[in-house]
């Protein structure tokens, strides 16, 4: 199945943020997202609540590679 897959804005604001990572609450029933600190882009320090905004698309299932093993 050929599918294009086109990253959609999404907005949401921070609901947790620890010292390695955040958690980003999804407008829309979308669900949680939890990223790593180092994938954030920001000029201030990170707070609950904050407004944020992310570029999402459909994961896409692939088939595995024909030398790679199951696990």
């Amino acid at each position: 199945m050929d599918i294009e897959l086109t990253p959609r804005l999404l907005a949401g604001r921070l609901v947790q943020v620890t010292d390695i990572n955040a958690v980003i609450e999804l407008k829309g029933r979308m669900g949680m997202l939890h990223l790593p600190l180092r994938s954030i882009i920001t000029d201030k320090k990170l707070e609950i609540g904050d407004p944020v905004e992310v570029y999402i698309s459909y994961a896409k299932v692939t088939k595995p590679e024909a030398n790679e093993t199951k696990q």
